[in-house]
């Protein structure tokens, strides 16, 4: 497709500026990270809150950039670009002109998307989902903070563009459904931020299905409030779903009847998951068994993910892909008889080792107040001694939730180590005083390096003791200052308990 046919019949306003010669090219790719620029791609230079994409241009041209969209309130000269180099200038509303051509350009998509918000949870319910529709044999995949997944083998992971941020950018996320969709895959859940929500990370795609999880508190450095933060998940069911799409609600949280009206107000139809009066209720979960009802039948599987809050992620994902399906009473028992097939996320509640004495190291996510609650109340039931957590708070990010997440570890556990998390730019000591101002100091233990916190904790393990990693989760990497260092919470484990056998 040439740049002619993208920017015809736009309800967009725009301007082109052309170098002398300049050939009007057929576009290979839209990026908006001029990493991802390839020959003959278009480069859109978004404004940002910290910067203006456009000081991006030379090194998008350098990979192959030959169209440059900038926004109209950049003040970068592109005219300087225009005098060095054979190329095209689009000048207009970047985002906006950037969410109606990716639709034009990438027209053949899944035909299946879920969108997943909410505080906690997204990653597992993505992950669920896919996992579900493996079990019904259909191909799909999850997109969201632990990266792309499959529930097929696949060999073309290599095109992927692959981002660092729980919704990607809108450009690489349209690139990596029009390569999912080559590959046959029609149903795709994807995790929708609050920042990506706000950002405009998905728009114009064409979801189906929008979950909501759960809600507390977390981002405020971003949002400013708890307002606003609600305000950016709504944008999920007033502006991306239309009428009679799917809601997928919890309707034991205490926002259930406020998220409701957005979706009646926007047409959309409603189905609820949880313990009291939902289409699919939660009967029990105990000891790796769970029980739901759903239209008047009850079914009865082993699900072996710990914790009660993904039973509740699980139960989101089965409602959204019975619905998007209308599975039946058969592929329900069917999906109930295989149901301990299914896994958790990588640093989700995750079980990394077992010690000779039967204490349990498990690595989490958990990186809010009520995450953290939530992971440490499941732990207390799995326990038959003490309970230890060792976490920290990242840098940059919310200050005011430190010293309630150290309330809540010194309300729940028997021994708190504070260490660090990702200080980045912050001074890590200031952020561990903040985190002690909530602690009960008599059973709290400060050690600032991470790796040396997990060393000490695994020495402190007593018989049957459970030892919670919190913060960290799938990550691997530890990010001090500017830079991002190797850090992999779950080799550090495994090698330190070769040192004990």
């Amino acid at each position: 497709m040439k740049l002619q046919q993208l920017l015809a019949s736009l309800n967009v306003a725009y301007q082109v500026f052309t170098s002398n010669n300049f050939a009007d090219n057929h576009i290979s790719a839209i990026v908006s990270n001029a990493n991802f620029a390839t020959k003959n791609s278009i480069f859109v230079g978004l404004l940002g809150a910290k910067f203006d994409g456009a000081i991006f241009s030379e090194q998008a041209i350098a990979n192959g950039a030959t169209v440059l969209l900038f926004d109209e309130k950049s003040n970068y000269n592109y005219q300087d670009l225009l005098n060095k180099h054979n190329i095209a200038v689009v000048v207009g509303d970047a985002k906006m002109l950037l969410s109606c051509l990716l639709p034009k350009f990438y027209c053949n998509l899944p035909q299946n998307l879920y969108a997943i918000t909410g505080t906690n949870g997204k990653t597992s319910v993505v992950s669920y989902i896919c996992q579900i529709l493996g079990l019904l044999q259909k191909k799909s995949a999850s997109i969201g903070t632990v990266g792309i997944q499959t529930n097929f083998s696949c060999n073309f992971t290599d095109n992927f563009l692959a981002t660092n941020l729980t919704t990607p950018d809108l450009a690489s996320l349209y690139h990596n459904l029009a390569l999912l969709k080559q590959h046959q895959v029609d149903d795709v859940a994807i995790e929708a931020s609050s920042i990506g929500l706000e950002q405009n990370r998905l728009a114009n795609l064409p979801f189906s299905v929008g979950c909501f999880t759960n809600f507390s508190q977390d981002h405020l450095d971003y949002h400013g409030d708890m307002q606003n933060y609600f305000a950016s998940k709504m944008l999920l069911f007033k502006q991306l779903l239309k009428p009679n799409d799917f809601s997928i609600l919890n309707a034991d949280i205490e926002q259930y009847t406020q998220i409701k009206e957005v979706c009646q107000n926007n047409n959309l139809s409603i189905s609820t998951y949880g313990k009291n009066f939902a289409d699919l209720q939660l009967l029990g979960f105990h000891n790796s068994q769970i029980t739901w009802q759903y239209q008047q039948n009850q079914y009865l599987a082993s699900f072996l993910p710990q914790g009660d809050f993904q039973a509740y992620n699980f139960l989101c994902a089965l409602l959204a892909v019975s619905k998007r399906y209308n599975i039946s009473h058969q592929q329900m028992q069917f999906i109930a008889h295989n149901l301990a097939s299914i896994t958790a996320p990588q640093g989700r509640m995750q079980l990394v080792a077992t010690l000779s004495n039967q204490a349990k190291i498990f690595i989490d996510f958990a990186h809010s107040p009520d995450g953290l609650l939530n992971v440490l109340i499941s732990a207390k039931k799995l326990s038959h001694h003490k309970l230890l957590v060792l976490f920290g708070c990242g840098g940059n990010r919310d200050a005011s939730k430190r010293p309630q997440m150290g309330k809540i570890c010194s309300d729940l556990a028997d021994l708190t180590i504070v260490t660090d998390d990702n200080p980045r730019l912050e001074n890590a000591s200031e952020i561990r005083q903040q985190i002690l101002q909530g602690c009960n100091l008599a059973k709290t233990v400060e050690i600032a390096n991470r790796q040396t916190a997990i060393l000490q904790a695994i020495a402190m393990l007593q018989p049957n003791d459970i030892l919670i990693l919190a913060g960290k989760g799938h990550e691997k990497y530890q990010i001090i200052g500017n830079q991002s260092l190797p850090f992999d919470e779950e080799q550090i484990v495994l090698n330190a308990l070769k040192s004990y056998a």
